[in-house]
């Protein structure tokens, strides 16, 4: 009897050891892994530089009251993160269903407590940093109710931000979501009422005061743009007329040399005179060889060859004048008594 009782106790301790052994060795390494994790995440954290960014937001100075940094609360939950799975698993080795049961649903809920929590850090860090820019903007217009319309810009993306992180978590904010909506809805139309009647008020008496000074700013910009308009049309009609002088110039230039080209022309002597005349005259008129010279019939005095005629005529030793006999115009070239 004795010996069945010694071998039982023997039994029951050799089924034991291995789970003792298994949960000496889970704990420690959870606690060394959790250690090494948390520490990790706390030196990344800091060297990131999250809590200085943070050092001045509400979220900072609530944080620095308490003793605490972002970095470290961060780092702390990842240590217990870690902690927490190595109990479920030394739940699960010693085959305890209820505590192994709780622990499974506190680290399944840790990433949305987490995730919650960065939502609310870097969502109070948003409020502050976009109630500053509305602040400071408001300042640069002489908006002198600056503090109460930060109070209530920050007030509002506080609440967003709230309800946000509450939903992530898992948090029923049913009836709270109701009653948020309702002062969420009324806050900002109660912001956009306040910030209309202080701009009216605010700006009434500064555009009354400045009205006349931005007139003579209008007045003058629009006279100095009239004025370039016209001095820009004045350069067009300057540069298109140098262009038609300059195209007069050079038709000038060109009848000038065509006339010099010509009169050199009408200046080489000619072999045979009469082939020269009924050339040069054609049609305009009628060529007669006479006694010591020739004669010249105009025919149509418009088109005849005056020049022409005279010059080369001239050139050749001919004495030339113009008759009229019968209504007809005569050119007669004679030859010049030695």
């Amino acid at each position: 009897m004795v010996f069945d009782v010694s071998q039982d106790i023997l039994e029951m301790i050799s089924a034991i050891l291995p789970k003792i052994g298994g949960v000496a060795i889970v704990l420690i390494l959870g606690f060394i892994i959790g250690k090494l994790v948390g520490k990790a995440i706390t030196v990344i954290m800091t060297r990131v530089g999250i809590d200085r960014v943070i050092s001045d937001s509400g979220l900072g100075k609530t944080l620095k009251e308490a003793n605490l940094t972002l970095s470290s609360l961060i780092g702390t939950l990842a240590r217990w993160f870690i902690y927490l799975i190595a109990l479920l698993t030394i739940a699960d080795i010693m085959q305890v269903a209820a505590l192994s049961n709780f622990l499974e649903l506190v680290v399944e809920y840790i990433p949305y407590l987490i995730l919650g929590l960065l939502i609310i850090g870097l969502g109070f860090l948003f409020a502050d940093f976009i109630s500053k820019a509305i602040a400071n903007s408001l300042r640069e217009i002489g908006f002198i109710h600056v503090e109460i319309v930060n109070f209530f810009v920050r007030l509002f993306v506080y609440l967003i931000v709230v309800l946000t992180s509450l939903s992530v978590m898992k948090i029923d904010i049913t009836i709270i979501n109701t009653f948020a909506s309702a002062m969420a809805w009324g806050l900002a139309a109660g912001i956009a009422l306040a910030m209309g009647l202080a701009l009216g008020l605010g700006l009434k008496d500064a555009i009354a005061k400045n009205a006349e000074s931005v007139l003579k700013s209008v007045g003058f910009a629009t006279s100095k743009l009239s004025q370039e308009i016209k001095t820009k049309d004045l350069e067009g009609e300057i540069k298109r007329l140098e262009s038609e002088i300059n195209t007069l110039r050079q038709e000038k230039m060109r009848e000038l040399e065509e006339k010099k080209a010509r009169l050199e022309t009408l200046s080489k002597p000619v072999e045979n005179i009469e082939e020269f005349l009924n050339k040069v005259v054609g049609s305009s008129g009628k060529v007669t060889k006479v006694y010591g010279g020739y004669q010249v019939m105009i025919l149509d005095p418009i088109i005849f060859p005056w020049a022409d005629v005279m010059i080369t005529m001239q050139n050749m030793g001919y004495d030339v004048w113009v008759s009229k006999k019968d209504n007809m115009y005569f050119v007669v070239c004679k030859l010049k008594a030695e």
